[in-house]
């Protein structure tokens, strides 16, 4: 009779491994309500902070990308979230002397976490209309609304089940009787944004709200064959945001800013600034820097401060490349385990009317 030394040893390890994929499993599968994702770089993919928002720039339309990762040493699959944005903006047909305008446009966000390769996507159809409220066009009332397709998916084959422990290893087919691992749902969203320019500054607030119908992402929602039938619905999230572009100089404009998010028991508030600064050339380049502080609420934690983020950017003609860095505050790992989390950014503005793409910030 063979009997292998290593098996006991083996099972041990493998056996943790399965219970902290079990735990991650039934967390989804769990009666509490979920919370959205959060980006730093907010005004790259404006639809994420108002759908009122699409369109509401000096370009003909608007093309940018953002990838972001967190978590790198702190666990053994990093998070990382990944999204694309495009909007057109175009003036209303008939009606050539008004100030009114209106855009569409399109965005997708796709997030992957844990070993069992849990996959969020969203895909986005956006649309707004922006209202001249003064002939000069100085004040503009927008609203834009949101219709967008939520997928939730689980790999199962990086799960193992104590069933299939073989002596050896987990080689064996499981018994278990698992729900299905891919979920789709509706979410509807809207906003509303007023922006005043005066001269060269800028002052612009909005109001946005989304998952109005509170989706279920429960992989249990539609098989009443297995678990307990549970729900893990979308809160509606509630968005407010203002900022001031200041302009100082032709060579230096600032841009404080304040944005909300309210999310069942979740709060998250973000304040700072950004400063453009112009470099000389025969090109409009510029340099952008920026710092901000988050706090936030949980249902486990009080509102308190827990990152701070760092901005740079370049901005060439057209094309806004940024890069900023998170550090968090309130860790319980040390910055060498878990060094801070990084963000990408890649916009590009078309047919400007003038080279600040005012109208939103690039970041």
């Amino acid at each position: 009779m063979n009997f292998n030394l290593k098996a006991p040893l083996l099972m041990e390890k493998l056996a943790a491994k399965s219970a902290g994929i079990l735990f991650f499993l039934f967390t989804l599968w769990g009666t509490g309500m979920a919370q959205d994702f959060s980006y730093t770089q907010v005004f790259a993919h404006s639809s994420t902070l108002s759908p009122a928002l699409t369109g509401l720039h000096n370009g003909q339309f608007k093309a940018s990308i953002l990838y972001r990762n967190q978590w790198v040493r702190a666990v053994d699959k990093p998070f990382t979230m990944g999204g694309g944005y495009v909007d057109l903006r175009s003036k209303m047909p008939f009606k050539e002397n008004s100030k009114d305008a209106f855009g569409i446009g399109l965005d997708f966000v796709t997030e992957n976490q844990g070993i069992i390769q849990y996959k969020k996507n969203s895909f986005n159809v956006n649309a707004a209309y922006h209202k001249a409220l003064d002939f000069q066009g100085a004040h503009t009332l927008s609203a834009g609304a949101q219709l967008g397709f939520l997928q939730n998916s689980v790999g199962y084959e990086n799960t193992t089940f104590m069933d299939q422990f073989d002596g050896t290893g987990f080689n064996l087919s499981t018994s278990e009787d698992l729900p299905a691992n891919l979920i789709n749902s509706l979410d509807f969203g809207m906003g509303i944004n007023y922006q005043y320019i005066h001269n060269e500054d800028l002052i612009s607030t909005g109001l946005s709200m989304y998952h109005i119908n509170s989706p279920d992402i429960s992989f249990g929602n539609n098989d009443h064959t297995t678990l307990d039938e549970t729900k893990n619905q979308l809160y509606r999230k509630y968005v407010g945001h203002f900022y001031y572009q200041a302009y100082i100089n032709k060579d230096l404009s600032l841009t404080p800013r304040i944005i909300v998010k309210v999310q069942g028991p979740n709060q998250l508030a973000m304040v700072g600034s950004t400063a453009r600064i112009r470099m000389s050339g025969i090109n409009e380049n510029a340099f952008h820097v920026g710092l901000f502080l988050q706090a936030g609420k949980t249902v486990d934690a009080a509102f308190k401060p827990h990152t701070t983020s760092l901005l740079v950017g370049y901005e060439f003609n057209s094309f806004n490349l940024g890069l900023s860095y998170d550090v968090g505050l309130v860790n319980r790992y040390n910055f060498k385990s878990n060094p801070g989390n990084f963000e990408l950014s890649l916009s590009y503005f078309g047919f400007l009317t003038d080279n600040t793409a005012t109208g939103c910030p690039v970041f």
